[in-house]
């Protein structure tokens, strides 16, 4: 067997917990969520899952606006990462290149991880050519991050994310909101979580909407939207946090299908404490 590289994914594959943000200077400095407008580094772990080695792997780092489906030219590239990987091993990697989160949403963006390597048994296109579908589920060297984490008592704003046609035919997509029972206690120990729980019951009200209303916010838990191609639409997400306990927390997903494919999804995780780093991802 040649060599495999490959970045895990998560639960849903769009939360990989083998990415993940180090917010500051120091890149070596504890994991936790980006701030817009100052400085962060990206880290990814990778593995060698073959039985070669690989000299002088590259990870490239990219990222864009949230939104479920994207491809190369709509995701920003950042930076990369090297690496020799001996069959079997497994290597923390740092982009070499620190990455500033701009104003949307108070710097909620979607981050990609994608790792090349010579003598992969089933190589990606390198360099990924513009329109390029990243699709994280049909690729082991591909992995996505696209996780807010929201304060409940800071739930007075709407969230935007985009539905992007990414293709050169006009795109139908649905969007659904489903409540997680659990997240991953990687995710959560990477951001400072130790002592929350998972809410007992869906408490976090999640309404999608083509407006932005920051009073009585109109909107539903599904929502059709066509969009034309080559552009972008926004659908604004209104999150009531309300009745959730302290100390505790809930993870939703604004899921998006295209019929019954699901192409991709944003989740959020709100919490209810004063006891993590940051209060947004």
């Amino acid at each position: 067997m040649p060599a495999h590289l490959t970045i895990r994914d998560g639960t849903p594959w769009w939360i990989s917990p083998d990415i993940w943000v180090v917010p500051g200077n120091d890149p070596n400095g504890a994991p936790g969520s980006p701030v817009a407008g100052k400085p962060a580094y990206l880290w990814a772990r990778i593995s060698n899952t073959g039985n070669s080695d690989v000299s002088g792997s590259r990870v490239d780092f990219y990222w864009a606006n949230p939104s479920a489906q994207m491809v190369v030219g709509v995701a920003t590239f950042i930076g990369s990462a090297y690496a020799d990987l001996s069959a079997g091993d497994t290597q923390d990697v740092l982009c070499l290149v620190p990455w500033t989160p701009v104003m949307v949403n108070g710097g909620h963006e979607c981050v990609l991880a994608v790792v090349h390597g010579a003598g992969d048994q089933n190589p990606i296109p390198d360099p990924l050519p513009n329109g390029y579908p990243f699709d994280p589920p049909n690729h082991d060297q591909i992995a996505q991050l696209n996780l807010s984490v929201l304060q409940a008592s800071m739930l007075q704003m709407p969230l935007v994310m985009f539905v992007n046609a990414v293709g050169r035919t006009n795109k139908r997509a649905h969007l659904s909101v489903e409540a997680a029972k659990t997240a991953d206690e990687r995710l959560l120990r990477q951001r400072g979580f130790i002592d929350v729980h998972p809410a007992r019951d869906v408490l976090v009200d999640v309404k999608l909407g083509r407006e932005a209303r920051c009073h009585e916010p109109e909107g539903r838990s599904e929502l059709d939207i066509d969009v034309p191609r080559g552009t972008s639409l926004p659908v604004f997400v209104h999150l009531n946090a309300q009745k959730l306990p302290q100390g505790h927390y809930q993870l939703v997903h604004v899921i998006e299908r295209s019929g019954d494919q699901v192409v991709g999804g944003v989740s959020y995780l709100i919490v209810n404490t004063h006891l993590q780093r940051e209060s947004s991802d």
